[in-house]
C-alpha cells in the first residue's frame, strides 16, 4: 500500500472489558493511551499477521509525548504504523477458533471487548464514515467496508465471521464529536470529560476523573464561600430585596433579621410583612378564593399606616390561643327574659332573638345592650329594663358571677312586629330578616334604625329557619315546605315541597338550597327548577340542623341521633360520621375559612371539630346551665345562646396584644352612626 492511499480515522472511545484483570488505571486516561491509526487496503483483512506486545512506552509514544502534547508526523514512520496496525488486527482474527458458519450472535458474544482489541479498532473505523471537520466539511475518510445496500440498517449489525460489524449511518454522533475535538487540537482533559459524560456506564471505572485528594472539596468550599460572601440585600435594589424577603414567613423573617444590622433594617419594611401575612394567613378550607382583606375575617383592609409586623404577630398569637382552651375569656350577657333561640354577630355587634318576643342588639366592644325591638305590650313593661330592686337587668358577668357593664337600652316598637317567639334571624349591612312562631318573616332596614320594610306571609306554621343572599330570601317551616322569596320586592317566587316532616334548617349557595327535616333526610334543591337534586340518607332520627360550606362542596347535618355527618354535596357520599354529643345536636356552624365545625347540644356542651380530619379540637362542657340552642364562631370568638336566657361569649383574642389590629377598616363610630349598633 502506498502512503497516499492510506486512510486514517480518529480512535473511537469504547468500554473496557469486564474480563481483563489487573488493568492499569492509566489505560482509562486519554493522555496515557496510544493514538493509533488504522489503515488497511481492500485485501489486507485476509493476510495472516502476528501482533507484537505493546508496552506502556509505545502507548505513550504513539500519539502523545511525555507532556501530553501530540508528536510531529516525522517522529514515527508511516510504514511502521501500518505494519503495527495490520499485525494487531490479524492477530485477533487468527486467534479465533470459530468458523465462519457460526451464528453471528455467538461470534459477537465471543469477540474481545477491550478498548484495544482489533474488533474495537475496526468498529471505530467503520463508525467514522462521515466524520465532519471542525469547519463543517466532510472529511475525506470512508469506512474500509461499506454495505452493498443503498441504505444503512436502523440498528448496528454484528459482524459475521471475518466481516466487520455494520454501524448505522445516523449513529456515532458522540464519537464524531470526540474525534473532531481531538482533530482541532483540544486538550486531553476536555476529551476525558467528554468521555466521562457520554460513555461512562456508571458501573465500571471507565471515565472516572482522577483528582488529587481534597481538590474537589476545596473547589466546592471555594464556590460556597463565594456565594456566602455575596450579600444580595446590599447588592440588589431595595425593592427587589424586599420582594425576595417577602416570601419568608414570620419565623424565618425573625431569623433573617439577626443576620446583620442592614438586614434588620430591611426587614422592618412593612411591605415585606404585609405580603408575607397575605400569603400565609389567607388560606381557607372551603371557600372559592382566599380570605379578602377587610371582610371581618381577621385580615384588615389594605390601608396606609398599618404595622403589618404587629398584625402578623397578633394573628400568630391568636392562632395559638385557639389550640389552648385555658386561654379563653368567657363573658355572659344578661337581659333576655326567656330562652334565646338565635343569634348572629360581627366585630361590632351581636343580634339575638328570644322566646320573650324581642330582638336585642348588643355592642360587642362595651358589652352593653343598645336596642330592644318588640311588641308594644312587651317593651312598655318596666321589667324589660329593671329588676324589682330598680337595678338594670342588662349587664355582663363572668363565670364566677362578677357583674359589670350595666346598661339601659332604648326600647322601640313598630306597627309591623312579631306576636310570638323569634326563632331565627340573619342580617347583612342593609337588611335584617327575622322568622317567628307566628308563621311570618319581617324584613328590617338596618340603616334606617331597624325599621320594618315588609312582612313575608305564606307559611302556615312556625318559620324555623331562614337564609338569604343578594337575590333571594329562603325560609323553611313546620308546615314541611320551603319558600323562595324575591329579596327586593318580597314576592313569593316558588314553594318547594318534598320533605315529609318539619323542615328545621335551610342553607343556600347560589341557586342551590340544602335542607334537613324531621323525616331523617337531607335534601339538595335547585331553585330554578324547584326540584330535588339529591337526597342524603343515613341518619336514624330526625334532623335539627345543617350547614353548607361556602364553596358548596360539603354539607354537615346533625339531630336527634347525636351524630354529625359530613357529606360530599356533589356525590352524596357520607365522608365522615362523628359521634359528638350525649344529647340532641341542636346547632351546627361551619366556618368555611378556618375549617372549624362548632356544635351545640341539649347536653349543655359546645364542641369544636376539625372538618378536615373529623377530630375534636375543643370541648366546653356545661358552660350553659341548660340546653344550648345556637352557637356560631368567627376568627376570634365563639358565641352561643341557650335555654338559660344568657348569651355566652368565648373570646380567644381578649388577651392577645394588638388584637384590634386584625379588625376590618370599618370604624366603630361609623358603625354606630350608620345604625349598625
Amino acid at each position: 500500500m502506498e502512503p497516499d492511499e492510506q486512510r486514517t480515522e480518529p480512535r473511537r472511545p469504547s468500554t473496557a472489558s469486564l474480563f481483563r484483570p489487573n488493568r492499569s488505571a492509566s489505560t482509562s486516561l486519554p493522555w496515557r493511551r496510544q493514538q493509533k491509526l488504522v489503515a488497511l487496503g481492500d485485501n489486507d483483512s485476509s493476510r495472516p499477521m502476528v501482533e507484537k506486545p505493546v508496552v506502556e512506552e509505545e502507548r505513550l509514544g504513539a500519539g502523545f509525548g511525555a507532556t501530553g502534547g501530540p508528536l510531529k508526523q516525522g517522529g514515527t514512520s508511516l510504514g511502521r504504523r501500518l505494519r503495527r496496525a495490520s499485525l494487531t488486527l490479524m492477530k485477533g482474527i487468527v486467534c479465533r477458533d470459530r468458523s465462519n458458519s457460526e451464528p453471528a450472535a455467538d461470534l459477537y458474544d465471543s469477540r474481545p471487548v477491550t478498548s484495544h482489541s482489533p474488533w474495537d479498532r475496526l468498529r471505530q473505523a467503520t463508525t467514522m464514515r462521515h466524520l465532519k471537520t471542525s469547519h463543517g466539511e466532510r472529511a475525506g475518510l470512508d469506512t474500509i467496508y461499506s454495505p452493498l445496500e443503498s441504505h444503512f440498517p436502523d440498528r448496528p449489525v454484528p459482524g459475521h465471521g471475518f466481516a466487520p460489524p455494520i454501524i448505522p449511518e445516523h449513529t456515532g454522533a458522540a464519537a464524531k464529536a470526540a474525534a473532531a475535538a481531538l482533530q482541532d487540537g483540544h486538550l486531553a482533559h476536555v476529551y476525558q470529560q467528554f468521555l466521562y459524560d457520554e460513555f461512562n456506564d456508571r458501573e465500571s471505572g471507565i471515565g472516572i476523573t482522577v483528582t488529587s485528594p481534597g481538590s474537589e472539596e476545596e473547589a466546592m468550599t471555594s464556590k460556597e464561600s463565594d456565594v456566602v460572601r455575596v450579600d444580595f440585600v446590599e447588592q440588589l435594589p431595595h425593592e427587589l430585596s424586599a420582594h425576595i424577603l417577602s416570601y419568608l414567613d414570620a419565623i424565618h423573617l425573625g431569623v433573617a433579621s439577626r443576620v446583620s444590622q442592614h438586614w434588620r433594617e430591611m426587614i422592618q419594611d412593612q411591605y415585606i410583612w404585609r405580603q408575607s401575612f397575605l400569603r400565609e394567613k389567607t388560606h381557607t378550607f372551603a371557600t372559592s378564593r382566599r380570605t379578602q382583606p377587610g371582610v371581618m375575617a381577621g385580615v384588615p383592609s389594605l390601608r396606609p399606616g398599618l404595622e403589618w409586623n404587629r398584625i402578623y404577630q397578633a394573628r400568630e398569637a391568636l392562632d395559638r390561643q385557639w389550640k389552648s382552651r385555658s386561654n379563653v375569656r368567657a363573658v355572659y350577657l344578661n337581659g333576655h327574659l326567656d330562652s334565646v333561640y338565635c343569634l348572629q354577630f360581627d366585630e361590632n355587634k351581636i343580634i339575638t332573638g328570644s322566646r320573650d318576643r324581642t330582638i336585642r342588639i348588643w355592642d360587642m366592644r362595651t358589652l352593653q345592650c343598645r336596642l330592644v325591638i318588640g311588641p308594644p305590650e312587651v317593651v312598655a313593661l318596666t321589667s324589660i329594663l329593671f329588676d324589682p330592686n330598680g337595678k338594670p337587668i342588662h349587664y355582663a358577668s363572668t363565670p364566677d358571677n362578677r357583674s359589670s357593664n350595666p346598661s339601659v337600652p332604648v326600647t322601640v316598637s313598630f306597627p309591623t312586629h312579631h306576636k310570638a317567639s323569634i326563632l331565627c334571624l340573619q342580617y347583612d349591612d342593609d337588611i335584617l330578616v327575622t322568622g317567628s312562631s307566628d308563621s311570618t318573616c319581617i324584613v328590617y332596614s338596618v340603616k334606617a334604625g331597624y325599621r320594618p320594610v315588609r312582612r313575608l306571609e305564606h307559611h302556615t306554621a312556625a318559620v324555623l329557619d331562614l337564609t338569604f343572599d343578594e337575590k333571594h330570601i329562603v325560609t323553611c317551616s313546620k308546615d314541611m315546605s320551603i319558600c323562595v322569596w324575591d329579596r327586593e320586592t318580597g314576592d313569593l317566587i316558588k314553594q318547594l315541597r318534598g320533605h315529609t316532616g318539619p323542615v328545621n334548617s335551610v342553607q343556600m349557595r347560589g341557586n342551590t338550597i340544602v335542607s334537613c327535616s324531621g323525616d331523617f333526610t337531607v335534601r339538595l334543591w335547585n331553585i330554578d327548577s324547584g326540584k330535588t337534586i339529591r337526597e342524603f340518607t343515613g341518619h336514624k332520627k330526625g334532623l335539627a340542623c345543617c350547614q353548607f360550606s361556602e364553596d358548596g362542596r360539603f354539607i354537615a347535618s346533625a339531630g336527634s341521633d347525636r351524630v354529625i355527618r359530613i357529606w360530599d354535596a356533589n356525590t352524596g357520599e357520607c365522608l365522615r360520621e362523628i359521634t359528638a354529643h350525649d344529647g340532641l345536636v341542636r346547632s351546627l356552624h361551619l366556618d368555611s375559612t378556618s375549617g372549624r365545625l362548632i356544635s351545640a347540644s341539649y347536653d349543655t356542651d359546645i364542641k369544636v371539630f376539625d372538618m378536615a380530619t373529623g377530630e375534636q379540637v375543643l370541648n366546653f362542657p356545661r358552660w350553659h346551665s341548660s340546653w344550648v340552642l345556637s352557637a356560631k364562631c368567627d376568627y376570634r370568638r365563639i358565641i352561643s345562646t341557650g335555654q338559660d336566657a344568657r348569651i355566652l361569649i368565648m373570646d380567644f383574642g381578649a388577651d392577645v396584644e394588638n388584637i384590634h389590629m386584625l379588625e376590618s377598616a370599618r370604624k366603630y363610630e361609623v358603625a354606630c352612626e350608620a345604625g349598625f349598633i
